[in-house]
């Protein structure tokens, strides 16, 4: 196969093999702890589920996104939302921090904020260079000092102390992006385009819209669609629509004690053996199969499991940890 009809790399944590990601998962570690191993160098790739947050505090690097490359230089805050196709290239010894976040867990607290803007601002990528002196550099290395501590030291509310510092993150995060103006770095047009599909997508995903309908709502071909999600995500557009499908059904499956059929409908599927086939199909398990490794899980993790999984019910409130 020619180079450029290669697929486009999908990764858990970069590096490793793609999995189902964790809809409650959090996980924090320092730019060197990664770069190192890979000579300071991502390849363009993906992460189905998972978004990035990045502080740089000394050094710097490029940023690919889309077919764009940003330069940033340390004190630097980088966004990458899930599933935008993305790379980096660090200067030698650049340090700083990465958290990696969940739909699942993004979810989670933007649940407990309804606020429409900051949800908007957060499906975009972003590169922004920080003012060292300036006083959202100083909050910004205080909340990803505080997630680090909580994430590495296992404390009663756990969860609840690292979703209020990511909650903080976020917020300065959405008012940068908002300063930087259009036109600026994570501004192109497919990035833009996709950033109101997948707003339109959260809306009308449980309609089951064909993808024509979400063209004509945004006010394009859906050639044009198609074009920008795949040079974006390396996804279709209905692939992405599928994706917030299993999403929600994910989540119905572990947050609800509600049952196929009715977690089906509410999804806009009125034939249950239909809704359990799209499950399987792209979950690689029935829905109940799901359900019951979600509960063995639990079960596991209780009695001496992971000790790193972060876990949030879908209103944001903390399970016990």
């Amino acid at each position: 196969m020619p180079a450029s009809l290669e697929p486009i790399p999908r990764y858990w944590l970069y590096g490793e093999p793609p999995a189902v990601p964790e809809l409650r998962f959090v996980h924090v570690e320092t730019i060197p702890e990664r770069m190192r191993l890979h000579n300071w160098e991502v390849q363009p790739h993906r992460h189905d589920g998972l978004s990035h947050s990045l502080l740089v505090t000394r050094g710097g690097g490029r940023l690919t996104v889309d077919a764009e490359e940003w330069r940033f230089r340390a004190p630097a805050l980088i966004a990458v939302p899930a599933q935008v196709v993305h790379g980096f290239r660090f200067d030698p010894d650049t340090d700083g921090s990465v958290l990696t976040m969940s739909e699942g867990f993004l979810a989670s607290v933007l649940a407990a904020v309804h606020d429409a803007e900051l949800r908007a601002a957060l499906a975009l990528p972003f590169a922004h260079d920080l003012a060292a002196d300036a006083p959202e550099t100083a909050d910004l290395a205080a909340a990803f000092a505080a997630i680090t501590a909580e994430f590495r030291a296992h404390h009663v509310g756990r969860a609840s102390a690292i979703a209020a510092q990511v909650t903080l993150t976020l917020v300065t995060t959405a008012r940068l992006f908002a300063a930087q103006g259009r036109g600026e770095q994570g501004q192109s047009p497919d990035i833009r385009l996709l950033a109101r599909l997948r707003h339109l997508i959260d809306e009308r995903f449980r309609a089951h819209w064909p993808v024509d309908r979400y063209a004509a709502a945004l006010g394009v071909t859906t050639g044009r669609l198609n074009a920008a999600c795949r040079r974006v995500t390396g996804r279709s557009t209905l692939q992405l629509i599928h994706a917030r499908l299993m999403l929600e059904a994910q989540r119905s499956l572990i947050y609800t004690g509600h049952g196929m059929a009715e977690i089906g409908y509410a999804l806009g599927f009125e034939d249950p053996a239909y809704f359990s086939r799209f499950f399987t199909q792209r979950g690689g398990q029935s829905p109940q199969a799901f359900r019951r490794a979600h509960w063995e899980d639990r079960r596991h993790a209780s009695t001496g499991g992971d000790p790193d999984r972060i876990e949030l019910d879908p209103d944001g409130a903390s399970l016990p940890n």
